[in-house]
């Protein structure tokens, strides 16, 4: 009787270890996920940031040449990419709807109609604040190395058979599909 305590307890422990570590393993390739994005986020920023120091005149320009403008809308478009990543993988929407403000910024600028000495102004602004996102995305990253209680209870509800059933007879099958 005591062997088939313990091998009960044995499995049910092994099982929880295991769970356990699934959960450590998500929440690390999770964490990996944030790092490349928000690096990738931040070399494009400089990389924006580069080319409108590498393009601008130091006058007011009427317009921007269309080659420059399209290569400074590539940047945008790849940045736009990154943020749609940031949004999945970052649990913090104000900090991914302030990437996206700064993004937005730095794109929606005029920066040929500025003033060499404006556009420095307005660079050093938006890298000010860029460094105080850069650092809340850090924040980001180290909160995400914690296991709190809801990592648990995931795990737990994961575990319910009731929410296996809700989530079922929430999803149509195939054949509802087809027929709609």
């Amino acid at each position: 009787m005591k062997e088939l305590i313990l091998l009960i307890l044995g499995g049910v422990g092994g099982f929880l270890l295991h769970t356990i570590t699934m959960k450590v393993s998500f929440k690390q390739r999770a964490i990996e996920n944030k790092i490349k994005v928000f690096d990738s986020l931040i070399g494009t920023w400089v990389q924006m940031r580069n080319f409108i120091y590498a393009h601008h005149t130091g006058q007011p320009m009427q317009a921007v040449p269309r080659d420059v403008a399209q290569q400074f809308d590539q940047m945008y478009g790849q940045s736009q990419q990154l943020i749609g990543e940031a949004i999945l993988v970052c649990e913090d929407d104000v900090l991914t709807g302030d990437i996206n403000a700064l993004n937005e910024r730095m794109y929606r600028t005029e920066w040929y109609s500025l003033e060499h000495i404006q556009a420095n102004e307005a660079i050093e602004q938006i890298k000010r604040e860029a460094v105080a996102l850069i650092a809340r995305m850090r924040e980001d990253i180290k909160g995400s190395t914690r296991l709190e209680w809801r990592d648990f209870a995931h795990i737990a509800s994961g575990l319910s058979p009731l929410r296996r059933k809700a989530q079922q007879g929430a999803q149509p099958n195939a054949q509802d599909r087809r027929a709609g």
